[in-house]
């Protein structure tokens, strides 16, 4: 199984480059973050036959989607955790694994609400491990996890996305029975390539791809393209 991952960053302005990379690289799954269109704005040529859809938008901020293959599932039943804001998750369940695409909040604007969102999604993560659930989460955490990814120029003690306790809260999440996938040693990844799928230049412009810890075949191999953040992860 294919599972694909990119912040488009406004669909409407990547309609071109979303046909293109989906026709040539056909994942099974596909998370979009950054939408910034509601349902009814989303271009005719993006809403693809071959997939179910399910667009969480509002406009021109924020919104997520994902995409399933048409023979993966007959009828998925995508929906959001009750901590959802502004339209920045949305999860399908096959079988016991859920995918989740999210976009956090950057928290330029409200950094509170920022820690919320990250503390609700750790419990959210928890209580599906709990259920014996597997989990692999899709999108822009918006949070250098390390100073390796971050450009030396930009590292900034208390620029938000860089402060402690939000790397905590990341490291959290991965307590969550998760692991940050492009952060297993190539030795052990079997050909997975790339420590972060993005420029690292700054805490919001990488994506992130976590896995359930306890079943090392989900998402074995990366392949990831620097300059666009789009990313596709392979399952056996």
């Amino acid at each position: 199984m294919k599972i694909a991952t990119w912040n488009v960053n406004g669909i409407r302005a990547r309609e071109a480059q979303l046909c293109e990379w989906i026709a040539r690289d056909r994942p099974d799954v596909v998370c979009l973050q950054e939408i910034k269109a509601r349902p009814d704005q989303v271009p005719d040529r993006c809403k693809l036959a071959d997939y179910h859809a399910f667009w969480h938008g509002g406009g021109g901020y924020s919104g997520v989607s994902l995409h399933l293959k048409r023979e993966l599932l007959e009828a998925p039943e995508f929906s959001h955790p009750e901590f959802d804001i502004e339209t920045r998750i949305v999860q399908v369940a096959l079988g016991d694994l859920v995918v989740a695409s999210v976009y956090v909040p950057n928290g330029g604007k409200d950094y509170p609400a920022k820690l919320g969102f990250l503390k609700s999604l750790v419990a959210w993560a928890n209580s599906l491990h709990a259920e014996g659930r597997e989990l692999v989460v899709c999108g822009d955490i918006n949070i250098a996890h390390t100073d390796m990814d971050v450009h030396p120029k930009e590292r900034k003690p208390g620029v938000i996305g860089q402060r402690p306790e939000e790397r905590e809260l990341f490291d959290a999440l991965l307590a969550a029975n998760l692991v940050d996938v492009p952060r297993i040693p190539t030795s052990s990844r079997g050909g997975l390539r790339g420590a972060t799928c993005g420029s690292g230049t700054s805490a919001g412009e990488s994506t992130t791809f976590l896995r359930p810890a306890r079943s090392p075949n989900v998402l074995k191999r990366a392949r990831c393209s620097p300059r666009s953040g789009r990313a596709i992860m392979h399952r056996s």
